[in-house]
C-alpha cells in the first residue's frame, strides 16, 4: 500500500504542483506543445501539465525547477514489480545473512567446546600421544585377531560346501541342517570381513584425528605459557 501511495503521487504531483503554485510574475514555463515543441510561457495549460515542464526565472532563463512527466498507468504497474522485486531480494540477502551469521556463532560455540575437551582431557602433549597409541593398538590387536580366525573360517565354509556337494550327488538334496550351517559360516566370514574394515576405517580416522588435536593442543598449551 505505501508503494503504491509513493508511486501515484508521482503520476499526481504535476497536477497538484500546477493547482497550488501560484503563477508568480518572476516566473515562466517550458514545456512541450501538442506537437512537441519547446515552448515557453507565462502560463501552463492544465491540458500539458502531465508531460512534465520546467519552471524558470523570467529575467535569466535560470532553470528553478524540473517537474518530471507523470507515470502512465503501465509505468505505476512496472515500478511497483519493480520494487517489489528489490523488497523480495533484500528479505532474502537478509535470510542468508542470518544464516550465515548463526552458522559462525555455531562454529565459534563448538570450537570453543572442543577446545576445552581438549584442555580438560590432556595436560601435555604425552598424554594425547600415549592415548593415541593405546585407541590405535587395541583396534590394531583386534584386527589381528579377526585376520587369524579367517583361513578357519574359511575351512569350514569349504568343509560344509563339500557336504552340501556329496548330498545333492546322492540325490538327496540339502539337509535343512546343513544348509543352516552353510548360512553361518558365510555371515560369519561376511561379519568378520566387514568388522576388520570398519577398525581400519577407524584408526584412519583416529589418526587424523589426533593429529589435528596435537597441532591444537600445542597452540593452546604455547599460549597459556605465554600468558603466564
Amino acid at each position: 500500500m505505501m508503494m503504491q501511495t509513493m508511486i501515484q503521487s508521482r503520476f499526481l504531483a504535476p497536477v497538484l504542483l500546477l493547482l497550488t503554485t501560484p503563477l508568480f510574475a518572476g516566473q515562466l514555463y517550458r514545456f512541450p506543445d501538442e506537437n512537441g515543441v519547446p515552448t515557453i510561457s507565462r502560463s501552463l495549460p492544465p491540458s500539458v501539465a502531465q508531460n512534465g515542464y520546467d519552471i524558470l526565472d523570467d529575467k535569466s532563463l535560470r532553470l528553478i525547477e524540473r517537474i518530471e512527466p507523470a507515470l502512465t498507468p503501465e509505468q505505476i504497474i512496472a515500478e511497483e514489480s519493480e520494487l517489489n522485486a528489490q523488497i523480495l531480494a533484500e528479505k532474502e540477502a537478509q535470510k542468508t545473512r542470518t544464516k550465515t551469521e548463526q552458522a559462525t556463532k555455531r562454529a565459534k560455540q563448538k570450537q570453543a567446546v572442543y577446545e576445552q575437551n581438549l584442555r580438560a582431557s590432556y595436560s601435555s602433549e604425552q598424554e594425547l600421544l600415549t592415548d593415541r597409541d593405546n585407541n590405535i593398538t587395541r583396534r590394531t590387536v583386534k584386527i589381528q585377531e579377526l585376520t587369524a580366525k579367517i583361513p578357519k573360517l574359511k575351512q569350514s565354509l569349504a568343509k560344509q560346501q563339500q557336504q552340501a556337494a556329496e548330498q545333492e550327488l546322492r540325490g538327496r538334496g540339502l539337509s535343512p541342517n546343513l544348509q543352516k550351517r552353510l548360512t553361518a559360516s558365510q555371515q560369519a566370514i561376511e561379519i568378520n570381513a566387514n568388522t576388520i574394515s570398519s577398525l581400519e576405517q577407524e584408526i584412519i580416522q583416529l589418526t587424523e584425528q589426533y593429529a589435528a588435536d596435537l597441532i591444537r593442543l600445542r597452540e593452546l598449551l604455547q599460549a597459556a605459557t605465554s600468558s603466564n
